[in-house]
């Protein structure tokens, strides 16, 4: 379901005993004075308070109690406007790589709780794995954030945040006369690795605990990519079975067109989701895309909002 305004009818909706889950990539979440990735690529006082002013709106209009935020830099100021809406609970994967004491290069994940978060950790490459894949030396692009929640009524589960590797392409030798598709392929290659490994790491966490599992994020590719869509297979573990759903499809009468929740040009894709192991996925009642900036944007309000759709997905504890 897409709604332009969802403010209209979430708060009165709401049902008392339930619990909202959201995704959303932030766009360069980089705080002036500092820069992301280029030396001149900073904020205005007014941009910074337009993209602030319209991410404490959405949050405030959709209220998760969960959220999983992608492309962070200055976590100190997310921690805070989070905070302020209520957020008491706060982590992330890692640092962002900052140079020269001025750019940013390296954006990180970040999960805010309005529930109490017990331990969180970056991801760790399962070396059994890469290993028996010939990647020895992998790593993450963004590292995957892993979190132990709290939850009203389901109790302890595993909350995983990830940003996957996007299609730009990588930096090959450029005396390859094929170079430029190798690249591409690469990317490619980078993201497949990671979710394969992530998931390698989710399931070997649930053998140890089997607890509820949550994944948030932005996957940078269609869930139904060859490249990702083992995401969703059953994975055996000893006599039971971890099987992740995609919660758009977990609802009871999912829309039959899906809304994008991305768009390059005209061109949209769902790059963003919400995965859950079947105990959570069975309490899905819901969910819903923010895009009207998007879909019809408003420059003056929306104009240094997000290129990407907050997702939530409003799961029923009774």
């Amino acid at each position: 379901m897409t709604e332009s305004d969802p403010a209209s009818w979430i708060r009165a909706d709401r049902p008392a005993d339930g619990v909202r889950l959201s995704s959303l990539n932030l766009l360069n979440f980089t705080a002036p004075p500092h820069a992301s990735y280029e030396f001149d690529n900073i904020y205005s006082a007014a941009q910074w308070q337009q993209k602030t002013d319209w991410l404490r709106r959405v949050l405030t209009d959709v209220a998760p109690d969960v959220l999983g935020l992608q492309e962070v830099f200055s976590r100190e100021a997310l921690q805070q406007l989070c905070s302020e809406l209520g957020y008491r609970h706060f982590a992330v994967a890692e640092q962002p790589t900052l140079i020269d004491d001025h750019v940013y290069q390296k954006p990180v994940v970040a999960l805010a709780s309005k529930f109490p978060i017990l331990q969180s950790a970056a991801v760790q490459v399962p070396q059994a794995a890469a290993t028996a894949l010939g990647l020895a030396q992998f790593s993450f692009s963004r590292a995957p954030l892993r979190a132990l929640l709290q939850l009203p009524v389901i109790g302890l589960c595993n909350c995983y945040v990830v940003h996957l590797k996007s299609r730009r392409p990588l930096a090959l030798d450029q005396g390859l006369p094929a170079a430029d598709a190798l690249s591409r392929w690469a990317a490619c290659v980078q993201r497949g690795h990671e979710a394969g490994l992530l998931l390698e790491a989710i399931t070997e966490q649930w053998a140890a605990d089997q607890l509820p599992v949550i994944l948030l994020g932005d996957f940078n590719d269609e869930l139904s990519s060859p490249l990702l869509q083992f995401l969703i297979q059953p994975q055996g573990v000893g006599d039971a079975t971890l099987q992740l759903q995609d919660s758009w499809h977990a609802q009871p009468a999912p829309a039959e067109v899906r809304p994008a929740t991305h768009y390059y040009g005209a061109r949209g894709s769902v790059l963003d989701y919400i995965l859950l192991s079947a105990e959570l996925a069975a309490r899905v009642q819901l969910q819903w895309l923010v895009d009207q900036h998007l879909v019809q944007p408003v420059f003056a309000v929306d104009g240094y909002s997000s290129d990407h759709a907050l997702v939530t997905v409003q799961l029923h504890l009774g």
